[in-house]
């Protein structure tokens, strides 16, 4: 009769330490750059509920509560540069901890690619931002207010809707259709795990 079996890989860490990473990001973000406790208490529940439910895009929604507080405070070149680095780093770490499966262990190192990616496009992502702060004069008036949310709510959107693509189906659903698939061929042909190494 053969027992389960777990496999520890040496220096790795439990995967709910990525979810609560992303959660920590996020509300410390709010905290910093939306001055409205309204905004907290939403960015609070969408970050607790992440945790347990990493699919219910409540990373997301506590994204755009960081790039309301930008939107409705007045316009600063230090909180926009920090709003982009939370915001991405936000992103990044959710992105992984959709990914990765709750009673599994991950190591660092895997997600030095990913750590890469995201310093290089921060790289440019500042510059950019910096470029249009100084070229770009502020839109005043009743008649651009809503340009701002506008912008934040599709970037949040696209970034949620291309996530959703890029991922697929639960990894559950995902192991069950490979060992079905893979069923004739062997355990061999069944590598379950998490990818965090693509896109993020």
């Amino acid at each position: 009769m053969r027992g389960p079996h777990e496999l520890t890989a040496a220096g790795s860490v439990p995967a709910p330490v990525l979810r609560i990473g992303a959660a920590v990001v996020v509300l410390g973000g709010v905290l910093l750059l939306n001055p409205y406790p309204m905004w907290w208490w939403v960015a609070g529940a969408a970050s607790v509920l992440s945790v347990f439910l990493p699919r219910s895009m409540g990373s997301w929604l506590g994204m755009s509560c960081m790039a309301l507080g930008v939107v409705l405070t007045e316009p600063s070149a230090g909180r926009t540069a920090l709003a982009v680095l939370l915001i991405h780093a936000a992103h990044v770490i959710a992105s992984w901890a959709w990914a990765v499966p709750w009673r599994s262990r991950i190591r660092p190192s895997v997600l030095l690619p990913g750590i890469r990616r995201l310093l290089v496009i921060q790289a440019v992502a500042q510059a950019v931002a910096a470029l249009m702060a100084l070229a770009v004069p502020p839109l005043h008036g009743p008649g651009f207010a809503w340009l701002a949310p506008l912008g934040a709510a599709v970037l949040t959107g696209v970034s949620a809707i291309a996530l959703r693509v890029s991922l697929g189906p639960d990894p559950g659903q995902r192991t069950a259709s490979r060992t079905a698939a893979g069923s004739d061929a062997g355990p061999s042909a069944v590598a379950p795990g998490a990818n965090v190494g693509g896109r993020s």
